[in-house]
């Protein structure tokens, strides 16, 4: 029953995505004009810039998963293996099912010898100080009543995400020893997540001012909106099972959050250069991942 219900949840996932990728297609399709304007007005150096932000964050997310497999398993695993496996795995995340680039990060983890219930709380520890960081920067967008007409989960729930971190916290120091997790101290696994959630700050800072730099007119919103609406997109393509990356969900909750003050077809059009942006990033960080053939 457990398994159908896994399965029935993933559908309902994989067909949101689609409802709002076809959502997105009709409203492309209708502002065509407007959104081919928009489209050209992106000149070549703030697309470059955009994607240099968005790199140096994903790299940054790869550090953080090095310290946190070192952190849960309280062992010193070797950082490159590590780093390798995350960069290879970010092509994975636009496969069906959306966990494949996990599975392949275990893969290589139990390669260096880091035990499966040591991969199993960073992987958990990861996505708790993720959301976390995400929501806590969402709050200043989340009170927006046109949410509850595309994701009414969202407004609502957001305001406990950030319980989530220490939770986690109670659950590694005090919870997971009972199944084979290695003990330390809080106070040695402390500075370790704390290092991870602020790197985890500092990506959705680069990723909000890697959208904010592909519009012409960057002041037409304050910052904080440009890093409240990309952290809340963020979010609902990251919680929602079956969308491979987030696919036209992002975009969707993006071209809510923005049409108001830039209007409807300059949203679109950064909304899609976006995730031309993320895909060009994921691929180039594969690419440099594949390229480091050190054995492991």
């Amino acid at each position: 029953m457990q398994s159908a219900l896994k399965r029935g949840v993933t559908i309902a996932g994989g067909v949101l995505c689609v409802a709002a990728a076809a959502l997105l297609v009709v409203r492309g399709i209708a502002l065509r004009d407007s959104l081919g304007e928009q489209l050209s007005r992106v000149s070549a150096a703030a697309f470059a810039a955009a994607l240099g932000l968005y790199l140096v964050g994903s790299l940054l997310l790869g550090a953080a998963w090095v310290v946190l497999v070192r952190v849960a398993s309280n062992a010193h695993a070797r950082a490159r293996p590590l780093l390798r496996a995350h960069m290879r795995a970010q092509v994975a995340k636009y496969l069906p099912g959306n966990v494949f680039h996990f599975a392949y990060r275990h893969l290589a983890a139990r390669r260096e010898g880091v035990p499966h219930a040591a991969l199993g709380a960073a992987l958990g520890l990861e996505a708790a100080l993720l959301l976390t960081a995400a929501a806590v920067i969402a709050l200043g967008v989340a009170a927006d009543p046109r949410l509850d007409a595309l994701v009414p989960w969202a407004r609502k729930s957001i305001l406990f995400v950030p319980v989530l971190a220490v939770l986690a916290w109670i659950a590694l120091s005090y919870i997971a020893p009972r199944f084979g997790l290695p003990r330390a101290a809080v106070s040695r696994r402390a500075p370790g997540l704390a290092l991870v959630l602020a790197i985890d700050f500092a990506f959705f800072l680069l990723a909000a001012t890697a959208l904010r730099t592909l519009d012409p007119q960057p002041d037409a919103l304050p910052f904080g909106a440009w890093c409240g609406w990309l952290s809340l997109a963020w979010i609902v393509g990251y919680v929602t099972p079956g969308a491979p990356a987030g696919i036209g969900l992002r975009e969707a909750v993006l071209a809510l959050g923005l049409s108001p003050a830039l209007g409807e077809s300059e949203a679109l059009a950064l909304a899609l250069l976006y995730r031309l942006v993320t895909t060009i990033a994921d691929g180039a960080v594969a690419a440099l991942g594949f390229l480091d053939r050190e054995a492991v």
